[in-house]
């Protein structure tokens, strides 16, 4: 989190980051529109969601931050907003979770070593949701910064169970005025059930298999998120 101690010590102040990343990337990711899985409308830099920032950050390496055909800041100041959202991504690889309002939230990022970027990881994020009103149960994977090739079928497993593949299929529509299309980001789950252990998914880049540990959730989370999940749960 980038408080008045990260200002004093050179980091960009979380205004400067909110601002640069309303320009450069919310156009891209909305809630309307979520490019490679992530909408930027309620980020704040001043009270980051270390999963978001980690993407940013793998994003920002990749040279995203030209695809809303907006000229770029010096460069001085893209280093400085990679260095300010590198440190916020800090806890990443562990759940995070919110409520807003009536909306459960439960998201982690595991990271490989990364079979066609040499120096990068390739970064997978998982994002659990559960309407506690409706019901509504909610799962997306998200990866970064490589996209799979057109038509890919992802393996898939829960507790050890395997279930169907899943294509990816489609491609995203950039910000209007842009070059065009990219290739898929992010891909809707389908469990039957919420993992009671792990989910496990292979196949989306060669040679790489990412396990979700869902038994790292704390029991309360659990409970909540499995009364969309598994109907019969109770809280």
């Amino acid at each position: 989190m980038v408080g008045l101690a990260a200002v004093a010590n050179g980091a960009m102040p979380a205004a400067q980051q909110n601002a640069l990343l309303l320009k450069y990337c919310v156009v891209c990711h909305t809630d309307a529109h979520m490019n490679g899985g992530l909408s930027l409308e309620h980020f704040d830099a001043a009270h980051p969601d270390p999963g978001v920032a980690a993407m940013l950050v793998s994003k920002l390496k990749a040279k995203a931050m030209g695809a809303a055909g907006v000229p770029l800041p010096d460069s001085s100041t893209q280093s400085a907003l990679l260095s300010a959202l590198s440190a916020e991504s800090a806890g990443a690889s562990k759940w995070t979770v919110n409520r807003i309002p009536a909306i459960l939230t439960a998201s982690v990022v595991q990271e490989l070593p990364s079979t066609a970027n040499a120096g990068e990881p390739d970064l997978y994020r998982l994002t659990v949701t559960c309407n506690v009103n409706t019901h509504e149960a909610g799962m997306r994977l998200a990866w970064s910064p490589g996209v799979p090739s057109k038509g890919r079928a992802i393996s898939s497993s829960v507790d050890g169970k395997a279930l169907p593949a899943i294509d990816v299929d489609g491609s995203e529509k950039m910000f209007p005025g842009t070059s065009g299309n990219s290739g898929a980001g992010a891909v809707i789950l389908h469990p039957s059930q919420l993992p009671a252990r792990t989910l496990t998914i292979g196949n989306l880049f060669p040679d790489e298999t990412v396990v979700f540990p869902f038994d790292a959730l704390s029991g309360t989370v659990r409970q909540s998120l499995a009364t969309c999940f598994n109907p019969s749960a109770t809280h």
